[in-house]
């Protein structure tokens, strides 16, 4: 796990709220403080979907942010900014599974509950957090180490300066 300070807010929100930065990732939960405090829960609710949208969404129990953004997108703009954020982006399955490739580890999609990047904005300070959940104990932290260095990596294709903190 790492903690990222990310030094251009303006240009972060831009590729949050108006580009594609995030919008493959899960969303997995999410808080906005405006005038009032908004939840974004990140699960698709079954019951609104027809058997036929359900079965396009390919079993897959999380929102894209590319699905949630123009409403997160309604509460943040105007002339203020917002008073807080948090963001839990995790991952999709497909990335998930190319990451274990691409570094030929031994943890397993069965192993793993998610890799996450938590957003977080408070006092005017925009923070990115990496994490990874296991639903087994795993003593190899190589996975940890790959998705830290992956999330620097991803930060600096998107043109996006941070600090390790």
């Amino acid at each position: 796990m790492i903690g990222l300070a990310i030094l251009d807010v303006k240009k972060f929100m831009a590729g949050i709220l108006t580009g594609s930065m995030f919008d493959k990732f899960y969303l997995r939960d999410g808080e906005i403080q405006t005038f009032t405090e908004f939840h974004l829960g990140g699960y698709l609710n079954r019951p609104y979907f027809d058997s036929e949208e359900w079965k396009a969404l390919g079993g897959r129990e999380l929102c894209l942010w590319a699905e949630v953004k123009p409403f997160a997108f309604q509460l943040i703009k105007g002339h203020k900014l917002p008073v807080r954020f948090k963001l839990v982006f995790q991952l999709s399955d497909e990335n998930t599974r190319w990451l274990l490739d691409k570094y030929h580890l031994s943890a397993s999609m069965e192993d793993i509950g998610g890799l996450f990047m938590n957003i977080t904005y408070e006092h005017q300070k925009l923070v990115c957090t990496s994490g990874v959940s296991y639903k087994t104990f795993m003593l190899d932290k190589t996975l940890e180490q790959c998705w830290d260095e992956t999330v620097c990596r991803y930060f600096k294709q998107n043109h996006i300066a941070v600090e390790q903190i």
